[in-house]
Protein backbone atom coordinates (compact mmCIF):
# COMPACT_ATOMS: atom_id res chain seq x y z
CA UNK A 1 0.00 0.00 0.00
CA UNK A 2 2.82 2.35 0.69
CA UNK A 3 3.80 1.46 -2.94
CA UNK A 4 0.45 2.09 -4.37
CA UNK A 5 -0.03 5.44 -2.67
CA UNK A 6 2.46 7.94 -4.04
CA UNK A 7 1.25 6.73 -7.38
CA UNK A 8 -2.71 7.27 -6.72
CA UNK A 9 -1.39 10.82 -5.34
CA UNK A 10 0.08 11.20 -8.77
CA UNK A 11 -2.95 10.17 -10.96
CA UNK A 12 -5.25 12.31 -8.76
CA UNK A 13 -2.78 15.31 -9.12
CA UNK A 14 -2.71 14.64 -13.31
CA UNK A 15 -6.60 14.58 -12.90
CA UNK A 16 -6.66 18.07 -11.06
CA UNK A 17 -4.41 19.65 -13.30
CA UNK A 18 -6.50 18.36 -16.28
CA UNK A 19 -8.57 21.51 -15.40
CA UNK A 20 -6.47 23.67 -17.02
CA UNK A 21 -7.71 22.40 -20.54
CA UNK A 22 -10.95 23.17 -19.57
CA UNK A 23 -13.98 21.17 -17.73
CA UNK A 24 -13.53 17.44 -17.63
CA UNK A 25 -15.60 14.50 -16.20
CA UNK A 26 -12.31 13.22 -14.15
CA UNK A 27 -12.02 16.92 -12.39
CA UNK A 28 -15.07 16.65 -11.32
CA UNK A 29 -14.70 12.95 -9.96
CA UNK A 30 -11.77 14.23 -8.09
CA UNK A 31 -13.83 17.19 -6.52
CA UNK A 32 -16.76 14.80 -5.37
CA UNK A 33 -13.67 12.59 -4.07
CA UNK A 34 -12.45 15.25 -2.17
CA UNK A 35 -15.57 16.87 -0.48
CA UNK A 36 -16.55 13.00 0.21
CA UNK A 37 -12.94 12.32 1.44
CA UNK A 38 -12.76 15.77 3.43
CA UNK A 39 -16.68 15.12 5.61
CA UNK A 40 -15.46 11.61 6.09
CA UNK A 41 -12.55 12.60 7.92
CA UNK A 42 -14.80 15.31 9.56
CA UNK A 43 -17.75 12.89 10.59
CA UNK A 44 -15.22 10.41 12.01
CA UNK A 45 -13.44 13.31 14.06
CA UNK A 46 -17.00 14.10 15.23
CA UNK A 47 -17.75 11.12 16.29
CA UNK A 48 -14.55 10.25 17.75
CA UNK A 49 -14.01 13.22 20.12
CA UNK A 50 -17.77 14.11 20.88
CA UNK A 51 -19.31 10.68 21.45
CA UNK A 52 -16.84 7.84 22.09
CA UNK A 53 -14.40 9.86 23.92
CA UNK A 54 -16.75 11.04 26.35
CA UNK A 55 -18.69 8.23 26.56
CA UNK A 56 -16.28 5.92 27.55
CA UNK A 57 -14.86 8.64 30.21
CA UNK A 58 -18.62 8.31 31.09
CA UNK A 59 -18.91 4.86 31.67
CA UNK A 60 -15.21 4.45 33.31
CA UNK A 61 -16.26 7.67 35.79
CA UNK A 62 -19.88 7.71 36.34
CA UNK A 63 -19.27 10.00 39.51
CA UNK A 64 -17.38 12.30 37.94
CA UNK A 65 -17.93 16.19 37.41
CA UNK A 66 -17.43 15.57 33.82
CA UNK A 67 -19.81 12.82 33.62
CA UNK A 68 -23.02 14.93 34.35
CA UNK A 69 -21.78 18.32 32.32
CA UNK A 70 -21.42 16.09 29.44
CA UNK A 71 -25.59 14.84 29.64
CA UNK A 72 -26.38 18.67 29.48
CA UNK A 73 -25.20 18.69 25.96
CA UNK A 74 -26.13 15.38 25.04
CA UNK A 75 -29.83 16.38 26.04
CA UNK A 76 -29.54 19.78 24.04
CA UNK A 77 -28.49 18.05 21.10
CA UNK A 78 -31.56 16.11 21.40
CA UNK A 79 -33.97 18.61 20.93
CA UNK A 80 -32.76 18.79 17.51
CA UNK A 81 -34.51 15.42 16.42
CA UNK A 82 -38.09 16.95 17.34
CA UNK A 83 -38.10 18.25 13.59
CA UNK A 84 -37.82 14.63 12.16
CA UNK A 85 -41.31 13.99 12.54
CA UNK A 86 -43.50 15.75 13.86
CA UNK A 87 -44.11 19.71 13.47
CA UNK A 88 -46.13 20.31 16.96
CA UNK A 89 -42.32 19.82 19.00
CA UNK A 90 -40.33 21.41 16.15
CA UNK A 91 -39.97 25.15 18.23
CA UNK A 92 -38.16 22.65 21.00
CA UNK A 93 -35.27 22.80 18.17
CA UNK A 94 -34.98 26.22 18.41
CA UNK A 95 -33.31 26.16 22.26
CA UNK A 96 -30.26 24.40 20.40
CA UNK A 97 -30.14 26.16 17.35
CA UNK A 98 -30.45 29.62 18.84
CA UNK A 99 -27.29 28.51 21.69
CA UNK A 100 -25.74 27.46 18.75
CA UNK A 101 -25.48 30.81 16.68
CA UNK A 102 -25.20 32.69 19.83
CA UNK A 103 -21.93 30.73 20.63
CA UNK A 104 -20.67 31.26 17.09
CA UNK A 105 -21.59 34.94 17.21
CA UNK A 106 -19.92 35.71 20.16
CA UNK A 107 -16.50 33.61 19.23
CA UNK A 108 -17.07 35.33 15.68
CA UNK A 109 -16.76 38.79 17.16
CA UNK A 110 -14.38 37.84 20.05
CA UNK A 111 -11.98 36.63 17.11
CA UNK A 112 -12.57 40.21 15.10
CA UNK A 113 -11.59 41.79 18.51
CA UNK A 114 -8.61 40.01 19.52
CA UNK A 115 -7.43 38.77 16.88
CA UNK A 116 -7.48 41.89 13.88
CA UNK A 117 -9.12 45.23 15.82
CA UNK A 118 -6.50 45.08 18.92
CA UNK A 119 -3.70 43.48 17.34
CA UNK A 120 -4.11 46.87 14.65
CA UNK A 121 -4.36 48.67 17.62
CA UNK A 122 -1.17 47.26 19.44
CA UNK A 123 1.01 47.53 16.52
CA UNK A 124 -0.37 51.45 15.47
CA UNK A 125 0.96 52.19 19.52
CA UNK A 126 4.16 50.10 19.55
CA UNK A 127 4.70 52.27 15.80
CA UNK A 128 4.18 55.88 17.19
CA UNK A 129 6.80 55.22 20.37
CA UNK A 130 8.87 53.41 19.14
CA UNK A 131 9.86 55.84 16.64
CA UNK A 132 12.66 57.24 18.06
CA UNK A 133 13.75 54.08 20.24
CA UNK A 134 16.95 54.04 18.57
CA UNK A 135 15.83 51.45 15.86
CA UNK A 136 17.31 51.87 12.45
CA UNK A 137 15.55 54.33 10.18
CA UNK A 138 14.03 52.05 7.95
CA UNK A 139 12.62 50.07 10.43
CA UNK A 140 11.27 53.68 12.16
CA UNK A 141 9.78 54.66 8.51
CA UNK A 142 7.77 51.76 7.83
CA UNK A 143 6.36 52.28 11.16
CA UNK A 144 5.23 55.28 10.68
CA UNK A 145 3.72 54.56 7.10
CA UNK A 146 1.98 51.87 9.00
CA UNK A 147 0.89 54.69 11.24
CA UNK A 148 0.06 56.80 8.76
CA UNK A 149 -2.20 54.20 6.14
CA UNK A 150 -4.37 53.18 9.30
CA UNK A 151 -5.40 56.70 9.72
CA UNK A 152 -6.17 57.51 6.60
CA UNK A 153 -8.02 54.31 6.01
CA UNK A 154 -10.18 54.46 9.26
CA UNK A 155 -10.98 58.46 7.30
CA UNK A 156 -12.20 56.93 4.10
CA UNK A 157 -14.79 55.39 5.80
CA UNK A 158 -17.67 58.00 6.30
CA UNK A 159 -21.26 57.48 7.63
CA UNK A 160 -23.68 60.34 6.68
CA UNK A 161 -27.44 60.66 6.60
CA UNK A 162 -29.83 60.01 3.67
CA UNK A 163 -29.96 62.62 1.49
CA UNK A 164 -33.06 65.09 2.22
CA UNK A 165 -34.34 67.65 -0.78
CA UNK A 166 -33.10 70.54 1.16
CA UNK A 167 -30.08 69.03 0.71
CA UNK A 168 -30.02 68.29 -2.87
CA UNK A 169 -28.33 71.84 -3.83
CA UNK A 170 -25.37 70.91 -1.42
CA UNK A 171 -24.73 67.78 -3.23
CA UNK A 172 -21.21 68.60 -3.74
CA UNK A 173 -20.58 68.44 -0.45
CA UNK A 174 -21.03 64.45 -0.07
CA UNK A 175 -18.46 63.86 -2.50
CA UNK A 176 -15.18 62.29 -0.81
CA UNK A 177 -12.66 64.71 -0.35
CA UNK A 178 -8.96 63.78 -0.43
CA UNK A 179 -8.14 62.10 2.69
CA UNK A 180 -10.63 59.84 2.02
CA UNK A 181 -9.60 59.17 -1.98
CA UNK A 182 -6.23 58.77 -0.27
CA UNK A 183 -7.60 56.34 2.26
CA UNK A 184 -9.74 54.36 -0.51
CA UNK A 185 -6.29 54.08 -2.33
CA UNK A 186 -4.59 52.89 0.72
CA UNK A 187 -6.77 49.89 1.08
CA UNK A 188 -7.26 49.17 -2.42
CA UNK A 189 -3.31 48.64 -2.51
CA UNK A 190 -3.39 46.42 0.70
CA UNK A 191 -6.46 44.32 -0.60
CA UNK A 192 -3.77 44.13 -3.53
CA UNK A 193 -1.12 43.13 -1.67
CA UNK A 194 -2.93 40.34 0.08
CA UNK A 195 -4.07 38.93 -2.97
CA UNK A 196 -0.56 39.01 -4.15
CA UNK A 197 0.01 37.01 -1.12
CA UNK A 198 -2.84 34.51 -2.15
CA UNK A 199 -1.04 34.23 -5.26
CA UNK A 200 2.72 33.16 -4.10
CA UNK A 201 0.66 30.50 -1.67
CA UNK A 202 -1.06 28.84 -5.38
CA UNK A 203 1.77 29.12 -7.66
CA UNK A 204 4.02 27.41 -4.63
CA UNK A 205 1.64 24.94 -4.23
CA UNK A 206 1.49 24.00 -7.91
CA UNK A 207 5.24 24.12 -7.64
CA UNK A 208 5.37 21.93 -5.24
CA UNK A 209 3.05 19.53 -7.32
CA UNK A 210 5.04 19.96 -10.40
CA UNK A 211 7.95 18.86 -8.04
CA UNK A 212 6.02 15.90 -7.09
CA UNK A 213 5.03 14.27 -10.22
CA UNK A 214 9.01 14.85 -11.51
CA UNK A 215 10.41 13.12 -8.58
CA UNK A 216 8.06 10.37 -8.96
CA UNK A 217 8.60 9.70 -12.29
CA UNK A 218 12.38 10.00 -12.13
CA UNK A 219 13.33 12.95 -13.71
CA UNK A 220 14.47 14.72 -10.19
CA UNK A 221 15.40 13.21 -7.25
Amino acid sequence: MTTLGPWIAFGLTLIVLSRAFGENPLFRFSQYLFVGLALGYTLTVVITTVFIVPSGDMIDNPDSVGTALFIVPVLVGLLLLTRLRTQQLSWLANVPLALLFGVAAAIAIAGTILGTLLPQLQSSFFSVTSFTDGSSLAVALGKLVLVIGVVLVLLSFRFSKAATPEAADHSETLKPSVVAKVGRMWLLLSLGAVFAATLITYQSALIDRIQFLLRQIGVIS
